[in-house]
């Protein structure tokens, strides 16, 4: 059976690399459970468990060998039917709409009787989860330069799905295990099975298409109420949770209950006697603490703002991005009154 062609993106929009050549047949026969793979997940069940690593080959031998993610979307009857082929495309035509470094490219298909199956870059890294919770021996841990960097980039892709695109796109699924880490610890944003267009546009309520299940300790509380009020601000709040498990190392839902309520909680009391008792909160594993103090301090504030109950005054992602880029770092407790200055005098909020 005759391969088909992927081309891998370069930087340069007009410019490609050298292509590689897929045995789509030969591909589709090596996914067995040797290189089955749980990296990322999604509100389907299953379909963490349907993730595949494949090694492919640039043109004619000529070139480094790429590894790509496979996800293989399969019904439990082993057919194809008009949902799962409607539930694919929509991911893969979403996706390819999609170009910003910070979100997970789709680079190409196979479709079958039995299965549809999606390919995309893969990242050597793994998970911000991994990196958090799950360290394998020998790794070190992130540094806060590493973390506010990664928090950065997911700002900044979540930013172009909600403001950067024709139409607003809505995630629902941003948690620590779908942002992945390439070569230099880039953040990626995966896992667009749940992700929604939002035809009504900016700032509107959000159409509700099927069932959407919250991840606990990352999804809004509004997605327990009434449909009429979800926005783009339910990925805000998960965003939020996200950098509070960089700056604490705590998990999203812990043994002290939901990180978002605990932050919230305790934020008052923890930013009390010039932030003395905020250290207690660091992840002990961040090196070098005491220089990067404030700017933590800064961003635990900025993860209690976005995950307060009412979205409607959870800062956008554009200004959640302006926050971290502009508001650390501005001298003795400088960076939380800049914080707090832009925050309360932008047109953003709402």
């Amino acid at each position: 059976m005759a391969g088909s062609r992927l081309f891998r993106r370069s930087r340069c929009p007009v410019a490609t690399l050298l292509p590689i050549v897929l045995n789509d047949q030969g591909i589709v026969d090596s996914l067995t459970e040797n290189n089955q793979r749980s990296m990322w997940a999604s509100r389907r069940i299953g379909e963490d468990k349907q993730l595949y690593l494949v090694h492919v080959q640039g043109t004619a031998g000529i070139g480094h060998p790429t590894t790509l993610v496979v996800k293989k979307f399969q019904n439990s009857d082993g057919i194809v039917d008009g949902n799962l082929e409607n539930c694919c495309k929509s991911e893969m035509f979403l996706l390819a709409s999609i170009r910003h470094d910070n979100i997970v490219n789709i680079l190409h298909f196979i479709q079958r009787e039995n299965a549809i199956m999606l390919f995309y870059t893969y990242q050597v890294n793994g998970s911000l989860d991994q990196w958090l919770q799950r360290r394998e021996e020998g790794d070190l841990p992130l540094s806060w330069p590493q973390r506010k960097a990664i928090a950065i980039g997911v700002a900044q892709g979540l930013c172009h799905l909600h403001h950067g695109c024709n139409r607003p796109i809505v995630h629902h699924n941003i948690t620590s295990i779908n942002i992945l880490l390439d070569q230099n610890f880039k953040a990626v944003i995966a896992s667009f099975g749940a992700a929604q267009m939002n035809m009504a546009g900016l700032n509107q309520p959000l159409p509700i298409v099927g069932t959407l299940f919250g991840n606990f300790g990352y999804a809004a509380p509004e997605y327990g109420r009434a449909a009429s009020q979800l926005t783009l601000k339910v990925d805000t709040y998960s965003f939020g949770v996200v950098l509070l498990e960089l700056i604490t190392g705590r998990v999203a839902n812990g043994v002290d209950g939901q990180l978002a309520i605990w932050a919230r909680d305790n934020c008052s009391e923890l930013m009390a006697k010039k932030l003395e008792w905020f250290k207690i909160a660091v992840d002990k594993g961040i090196p070098d603490q005491a220089r990067y103090m404030e700017e933590m301090a800064t961003v635990f504030r900025l993860g209690v703002d976005c995950t307060v109950d009412d979205p409607q005054q959870r800062p956008s992602m554009q200004m959640a991005l302006k926050r971290l880029r502009h508001g650390c770092g501005r001298g003795r407790f400088g960076g939380l009154l800049t914080c707090y200055n832009l925050y309360i005098t932008s047109e953003d909020v709402i």
